[in-house]
């Protein structure tokens, strides 16, 4: 037998393994995770509406078991926008929610200064509906939301000085690759 062949072979098989490791381990990772924010996940009954500083105000419909919102990680998240009523954005009726690094700018899609406060004291598995207020959302110039390449179906517009509502669904938290 051939001596280099053989250990080509076998270190071959050992990388495979320890791929094969990696994978495997952080599917199991993710099923943990998973299965952690839905047990610790728990609906709220008596909705109180919160009132920040900035005059955002928020009322949680679920508190949320999952990791913590962190600057820099990366959040995936469902939600539903409204401005004096019309909606603009829904990533749950289009079936793609949105993935971004939390607190990197300028803001993804519809997204706004607002959303970026209600999510930061947010756990994953958490839904919360906010009521942001025009100096927190698009202000005087409003925003028109364009097809990308990734969403070639997003469209929607907010007037100048609207008041806007998101239903937040955060499904996920998760550090980003390095």
């Amino acid at each position: 037998m051939n001596l280099p062949l053989t250990c080509s072979i076998a270190g071959g098989l050992v990388w495979l393994g320890v791929l094969t490791f990696g994978v495997v381990s952080e599917q199991i990772k993710t099923r943990l995770e998973v299965n952690a924010e839905l047990k610790d996940t728990k609906d709220v009954k008596d909705q109180k509406i919160i009132t920040t500083p900035s005059g955002l105000k928020y009322v949680d419909r679920r508190i949320g078991g999952g990791a913590p919102v962190e600057r820099g990680f990366l959040i995936i998240l469902d939600y539903r926008a409204t401005a004096d009523g019309k909606v603009f954005e829904d990533t749950k009726e289009r079936g793609k929610p949105i993935v971004f690094r939390y607190g990197s700018r300028p803001f993804t899609g519809g997204l706004c200064q607002g959303v970026e406060e209600a999510l930061s004291n947010m756990r994953a598995g958490g839904i919360r509906v906010v009521t942001v207020p025009p100096q927190l959302g698009f202000g005087d110039q409003g925003a028109m939301l364009r097809p990308t390449e990734h969403v070639p179906e997003k469209q929607g517009e907010v007037h100048p000085g609207a008041t806007l509502e998101y239903e937040l669904n955060l499904i996920r938290v998760s550090i980003p690759p390095s």
